[in-house]
């Protein structure tokens, strides 16, 4: 279909179209002093991703007890501001190899918080019956607020030497 040079120019940009035309032919190509060409690459920023990071804080053993109540394990003290040195996201966990003697009964061992006297909720584990040392997970800590001291505690069920090998707190912020 040819179009006649009498037929009207039907414009259906308006003034902002045109404008945005012209904005976008600029930002798309530019000339040098040479009077050549020159390509604009467009880049689109990419949101910076925030990477997780881990921390491990080492405790030590080998610590044993017969006791069938809560024994404080001697050198494994620490303090703790989750929150305040990790971030308000950091989450805690824990784990410990345990064995217990003869693989008769089970040995116990948990986080107790000494600065507020009480044991960190869901930092028991435990493993039963078993005579080689068996690493068992604690699933999510909770930690009070604060700058806080704790500690291991031990115990066995049925007063047969319960070990605690050694252990890691894991922190994912």
């Amino acid at each position: 279909m040819a179009i006649s040079s009498d037929a009207p120019i039907v414009d259906n940009c308006g003034d902002e179209c045109k404008k945005e035309i012209a904005k976008q032919i600029a930002m798309a190509q530019t000339v040098d002093k040479s009077g050549e060409d020159k390509k604009v690459i467009f880049i689109t920023p990419v949101p910076q991703v925030s990477k997780t990071q881990i921390t491990y804080i080492p405790i030590s053993g080998p610590l044993s007890t017969t006791s069938s109540n809560w024994y404080d394990a001697p050198g494994t003290d620490l303090n703790l501001n989750l929150k305040g040195d990790y971030g308000d996201k950091a989450v805690a966990t824990w784990e410990g190899s345990l064995k217990i003697a003869h693989s008769n009964g089970t040995a116990y061992a948990r986080i107790y918080d000494v600065t507020h006297g009480i044991a960190v909720n869901g930092s028991e584990i435990s493993v039963t019956n078993k005579a080689d040392f068996t690493q068992s997970y604690s699933g999510n800590l909770s930690f009070w607020a604060g700058n806080n001291q704790y500690r291991i505690q031990l115990k066995s069920l049925n007063t047969f030497e319960a070990t605690f090998g050694s252990g890691k707190i894991k922190i994912v912020y």
